[in-house]
């Protein structure tokens, strides 16, 4: 019985991941930050602040840097985080959440500690 419980939580947060991933293809814009569960203020999330575009195999195309990063996606502790790794700088880690399917918010973990975006679809 735990082991049916178990599989029935880890199909549910394997769809949650991949719900989220697949509403996230297209071109998305920073328009502005997000602050005390307001959308306000100026984006704060260098380098996503200008255009961003995902598309297949796990890219997304950097306007800032005029090249293509890969991401990918997790959930941890029921919270949906991306991870976008570029041959350069290295990797911006942010926790995701869809506000509907045409905006979302972007917040910094790691060293993006403190970036903020709210982005919306192009």
């Amino acid at each position: 019985m735990k082991r049916i419980i178990l599989m029935l939580i880890l199909i549910t947060l394997i769809g949650c991941d991949q719900k989220v991933e697949e509403n996230l293809e297209g071109k998305w814009q920073a328009t502005a930050g997000y602050q005390d569960g307001e959308i306000k203020g100026e984006p704060n999330c260098y380098p996503f602040e200008k255009e961003i575009e995902f598309k297949e195999d796990n890219k997304v195309y950097v306007e800032t840097y005029e090249r293509d990063f890969k991401y990918w996606m997790s959930d941890e502790d029921g919270e949906n985080k991306i991870v976008f790794n570029d041959s350069g700088p290295g990797l911006y880690s942010y926790q995701i959440k869809m506000l509907s399917e045409n905006e979302m918010i972007i917040t910094g973990l790691n060293l993006s500690e403190g970036d903020v975006c709210y982005l919306k679809r192009q």
